[in-house]
């Protein structure tokens, strides 16, 4: 093994450490994913942390309908996610390392696998575009989230200091939502439930022990 390796070209050996990695995780994620649990359209955006102001004074809202085809998460296209990255450095990987053993040159190389790369974040991302537009049913009331339990996804800062994001199954459907919490901050993977909505849309939730779905 130690021999094989020594001979592989430089470059195809940073391919192999792109490949091999993000391989791994992307199997891992599409497994979670068939089971409930894996990403959704994680829109890298929702890393930043988002002042909110006077979060104390968040008020009820009334029943709001928001079109399937406006404000609903599930709708809306995102091209630059967490996931899609993940793609992306998989394809990238092992075209290049194709390529690199079928002889091309680096530029030729690093070209095609960037291609190839972009090519299949395009596929991936219209993919969860369309599953998540079949599985939205007419409007979406989102005051139905009030009451229902989920899980972080991106972590969400304490105290209202910024969004993060939890993954929720409401009125029929698997959702990613914008969520805050006036609490101590929630890592990924804690379970939380819906306290109320901000008039943004923005869930506030809080930690529970209690599995909802």
């Amino acid at each position: 093994m130690g021999g094989w390796w020594n001979e592989v070209p430089l470059l195809e050996k940073i391919f192999w450490y792109f490949a091999i990695p993000f391989s791994t995780v992307f199997v891992i994620q599409l497994i979670l994913t068939f089971i409930g649990m894996g990403d959704s359209d994680a829109d890298t955006d929702g890393f930043d942390s988002v002042d909110i102001d006077d979060v104390d004074g968040v008020d009820d809202i009334d029943d709001v309908d928001i079109p399937d085809d406006n404000d609903s998460v599930a709708s809306t296209f995102q091209f630059f996610t967490v996931r899609n990255f993940i793609a992306f450095f998989t394809v990238f990987g092992w075209t290049g390392i194709t390529m690199s053993r079928a002889g091309a040159g680096p530029f030729v190389t690093v070209l095609v696998a960037v291609i190839a790369g972009v090519a299949i974040m395009f596929v991936v991302a219209f993919l969860f575009y369309f599953m998540m537009r079949l599985s939205e049913s007419g409007y979406v009331k989102i005051q139905n989230a009030v009451g229902q339990t989920g899980k972080v996804y991106i972590p969400i800062p304490k105290e209202g200091k910024g969004y993060g994001k939890i993954h929720i199954t409401f009125q029929g459907s698997y959702r990613e939502m914008d969520a805050v919490t006036l609490d101590e901050e929630l890592p990924t993977g804690t379970l939380v439930k819906v306290i109320d909505i901000m008039d943004n849309n923005v869930l506030v939730v809080e930690k529970t022990n209690k599995e909802g779905w």
